[in-house]
């Protein structure tokens, strides 16, 4: 009988990392979808509606001002004495001083001229005030 040239079984020596590719481009899919849901939801802030209201999207610093009248950034509750202070920081570590106030639209009109005073001393060059567009009425 004629035998067949077969090679020898050789030891596994490579690593396929096309399945480990294709899950960390599923996480990626999934974290990119869910993370806006995780930051809007963190406060309950409703910002105030505006027909006018134009879509912008800037890198500054994102100040929030809640319904008790608590300021926001990063997440983190910031004392009213300690605003301008971190504001500043964030300024040099975003390399920007602009500011996109999101303030409820229930606070009160003092409350929040009382926030635009704070963040025009941190040294903000330009302050955003966000709403949230609605169309316009039928007879306007």
């Amino acid at each position: 009988m004629r035998r067949r040239h077969t090679q020898p079984d050789k030891e596994f020596s490579e690593i396929n990392i096309t399945p480990f590719t294709d899950v960390i481009l599923v996480l990626l899919v999934i974290f990119m979808i869910t993370s806006p849901f995780l930051l809007s939801g963190a406060f309950n802030i409703k910002l105030p509606k505006a027909v006018s209201a134009e879509t912008q999207v800037n890198q500054g610093v994102e100040v929030y001002l809640s319904s008790n009248n608590e300021y926001i950034i990063d997440n983190v509750v910031v004392a009213p004495a300690s605003l301008i202070q971190t504001l500043k920081v964030h300024f040099v570590t975003k390399g920007s001083s602009e500011v996109i106030v999101k303030a409820d639209q229930s606070v009160l009109h003092g409350q929040f001229v009382k926030l635009l005073d704070l963040v025009k001393t941190a040294g903000a060059s330009k302050i955003l005030i966000a709403t949230t567009k609605v169309a316009p009425a039928a007879g306007q």
